[in-house]
C-alpha cells in the first residue's frame, strides 16, 4: 500500500510540471520609479513688446522718449529724460521666460545689485536709495504711473563685477536672494512667461543726475 502511494505522488509531480510550463501566460503590471535631474532655464528680455517705454504721470508734461540704449527685445530699460517730482510707468520693461521640468515649480527673484548710482553730474550723495525710487508690477493694460507697485530692494549678496555687471554672489546669504525679493512663483513645471512694468517715483529730494542700476533676476527651482 505504501509503495502505491509513493508511485502515485511521483506520477503527479511529473505530469503537473509540464502542464504549468505550457499553460496560458498570465499578465500583470510593474511600477518603475526613476529620477530625472531637475533643470531650470531662464531668459530675461528687456523692452519685450512694441510700445515699450515710459509714460508720464499727471503734470509731468509729456511721455519721455526711451533712452537710445532701449531697443525692441533688447538693450536696457531707459526712462530717458524724466523730471524730478513726478512718477512714471515703463511699459513692457522686462519679460521673464522660464523652462523647467521640476514638477514642484520655481520662484523668480529680482533685486538691485546696488542702489541707484548717480553720474553726469555725480550728485551728493553719489547713490540714491533704490527702494524709494524704482518699483515693479506685473504687466497689465490698466497699469498707470500711480498703480500700486512693489519696490525693488538692494541685494544683501555681493555684486560681481563693476556695480553688479556680472550678477550677484549669494554664497554668503544661503545661496538664494531674500524672500522679500520674490516677484513671481509657479507651482508647476513647463514653459512659462511673465511680463513686468517698472514704475519710477521721483521725489523732490532726488538729485538731478543720470542714474543707473543693474536689476538681477534669479530663478530657483522648488
Amino acid at each position: 500500500m505504501m509503495r502505491t502511494l509513493i508511485a502515485a505522488a511521483a506520477a503527479l509531480l511529473m505530469t503537473a510540471t509540464p502542464a504549468f510550463a505550457a499553460g496560458t501566460p498570465t499578465y500583470g503590471s510593474a511600477r518603475i520609479n526613476y529620477k530625472v535631474l531637475p533643470s531650470v532655464k531662464a531668459q530675461i528680455i528687456p523692452n519685450y513688446m512694441s510700445g515699450f517705454g515710459p509714460q508720464g504721470g499727471t503734470g509731468s508734461g509729456s511721455n519721455p522718449a526711451p533712452g537710445p540704449a532701449a531697443v525692441l527685445n533688447g538693450g536696457t530699460v531707459d526712462f530717458g529724460n524724466v523730471v524730478v517730482g513726478f512718477q512714471y510707468l515703463y511699459k513692457y520693461a522686462a519679460q521673464v521666460n522660464v523652462q523647467t521640468n521640476d514638477s514642484a515649480g520655481f520662484v523668480v527673484y529680482a533685486e538691485g545689485a546696488t542702489d541707484l548710482n548717480g553720474s553726469n553730474p555725480v550728485p551728493t550723495p553719489a547713490t540714491f536709495p533704490l527702494a524709494q525710487t524704482l518699483f515693479w508690477l506685473v504687466n497689465n493694460s490698466g497699469n498707470t504711473p500711480f498703480s500700486p507697485a512693489a519696490s525693488f530692494n538692494r541685494t544683501l549678496g555681493t555684486p560681481i563685477g563693476a556695480n553688479g555687471l556680472n550678477g550677484i554672489d549669494y554664497s554668503g546669504t544661503g545661496g538664494v536672494p531674500s524672500a522679500g525679493s520674490a516677484v513671481w512663483s509657479s507651482p508647476t513645471s513647463g514653459n512659462l512667461s511673465q511680463g513686468f512694468d517698472y514704475q519710477l517715483r521721483l521725489s523732490g529730494s532726488t538729485p538731478i543726475s543720470q542714474f543707473d542700476v543693474y536689476i538681477v533676476y534669479t530663478v530657483v527651482g522648488n
